[in-house]
């Protein structure tokens, strides 16, 4: 049995995940995501696709991030009639992210004169084509390739593929899961395949143990109220900002930090914190628990989710501390932006960091310590606190992205590593052969690979 791995997106980069295996007898897609930079209008995101979607007969999804799933409509529009395939959270989450980012593409597309990348149409076919399994659910491909999903710990309902194929296999990572989330259990150790393919969006850092994260933010909160202060916090609509609210409110409820506004400044954000409490089957068992006995547990009386851009605009001019979370993450669009006007110059508030920043964004130069950032025409000095917590990172570090192949490690053949900028890649690639004397590559994209499976 021979197949073919084809690499054509989310290699040499951390974005734009896509991935064929072509056993001969049939075509099988991992992903299918946005490829982002500095700004959406991204030329590769238009690019056409490096096969024909009409041939391609699953496309299973890891999780909905936007870099995972964000090109899912433009493969629709494009011929792709096969089955989608995920866990049923990610197929609840991922309508009401891709109709957002739609609104965002669809704005950058007229700035750049190009036409949309999809429109709601796309959306709605996508969808059409989707269904939802659950994990440990053996599914029937054809070709007899047989799919079955492993809990990643990334974000809710977020997947490890496993496709095998007589008595051998190939599992792709997805985006691991530190172990981080208050609401998540840490991801699985699946085992019995021949082929790795894996993330490495941190493969050259070390993290310290952070498991004081809920002290480190009550310090963040306290130190910006003494200075009388915003803390803005630049949050992912998906999972982190979850974590963040219900850290948030575990604090105030506790008498910990002082009774403040809380403003979660993002109309997607509150779509899916309701689609959060739709899947209570995705959370750790004592929250399951709280969440059965009727505790909203995204719910407390300083909160308020800003729907309208007018209410949006009156949370900068509202008196006293208070705390503000808004997207994007990586401040390179969306309602945050607005935010960072008022808080960097301001030297009593804090912006404070809680996840990756892709190289070139506002939020990792932004971590760099640049003094000056121009936002929206303006140039705004950076005065204010920045601080960055990475206790609630949706990822594994290096040391445990090494564990993980450690786990796993006998009878693997070869190790693929790639969501990772290059030097993480490289640097993890290269601790997989020191340490465990596996076989291990970094491929580019467009780079193809001989599997016996």
């Amino acid at each position: 049995m021979n197949s073919t791995l084809h690499f054509f997106g989310g290699a040499g980069t951390v974005t734009g995940s896509n991935f064929l295996l072509d056993t001969g007898g049939s075509k099988t897609l991992v992903d299918c995501g946005l490829f982002q930079s500095t700004h959406a209008c991204e030329e590769t995101n238009w690019s056409v696709f490096p096969y024909d979607p009409k041939t391609i007969d699953f496309l299973i999804v890891t999780h909905v991030h936007i870099d995972h799933i964000g090109r899912i409509p433009r493969l629709v529009r494009e011929g792709f009639k096969g089955r989608i395939i995920s866990t049923d959270a990610t197929k609840t989450l991922a309508r009401p992210l891709l109709l957002d980012s739609m609104e965002i593409l669809t704005s950058e597309a007229r700035r750049c004169n190009r036409e949309p990348l999809y429109d709601e149409k796309d959306v709605e076919g996508a969808m059409k084509l989707w269904e939802g399994v659950s994990y440990h659910q053996k599914i029937p491909l054809l070709d007899g390739l047989t799919l079955e999903l492993y809990d990643a710990g990334h974000i809710l309902g977020s997947a490890m593929v496993k496709l095998t194929r007589g008595e051998r296999g190939i599992l792709f990572t997805g985006d691991l899961g530190g172990g981080n989330s208050p609401l998540l259990p840490p991801c699985e150790s699946p085992s019995g395949v021949q082929y790795l393919v894996m993330e490495s969006v941190y493969g050259n850092t070390t993290r310290k143990e952070q498991n004081n994260r809920r002290e480190a933010l009550e310090d963040v909160v306290e130190d910006t109220v003494a200075r009388g202060g915003t803390l803005l916090i630049p949050a992912f609509s998906t999972e982190r900002t979850q974590d963040l609210i219900f850290e948030i409110r575990t604090l105030m409820v506790e008498k910990k930090v002082p009774s403040m506004p809380v403003y979660i400044d993002s109309p997607l954000a509150q779509k899916i914190t309701e689609a959060f409490l739709k899947h209570p089957e995705y959370f750790v068992a004592p929250i399951r628990v709280r969440l059965e006995k009727g505790e909203n547990i995204f719910s407390f009386p300083e909160a308020q989710f800003t729907e309208s851009v007018a209410a949006s605009t009156q949370i900068d001019t509202s008196p006293g501390p208070k705390i503000v979370l808004a997207g994007s993450g990586m401040s390179n669009g969306g309602r945050v932006r607005a935010h960072e006007m008022h808080v960097l110059p301001d030297p009593k508030s804090t912006l404070l960091i809680v996840g990756y920043q892709v190289a070139g964004s506002l939020g990792r130069r932004l971590i760099e310590g640049v003094k000056n950032v121009k936002i929206q025409g303006s140039d705004i000095p950076v005065r204010c606190k920045v601080e960055a917590l990475y206790g609630y990172s949706a990822h594994m570090d290096g040391e445990a992205l090494l564990e993980f192949v450690g786990k796993i490690a006998r009878g693997l053949e070869n190790v693929f590593v790639v969501h990772g900028e290059p030097l993480s890649s490289s640097t993890l690639t290269q601790r997989i052969r020191d340490y465990l004397g596996n076989r291990a590559t970094a491929p580019e994209i467009g780079e193809k690979a001989m599997l016996n499976l």
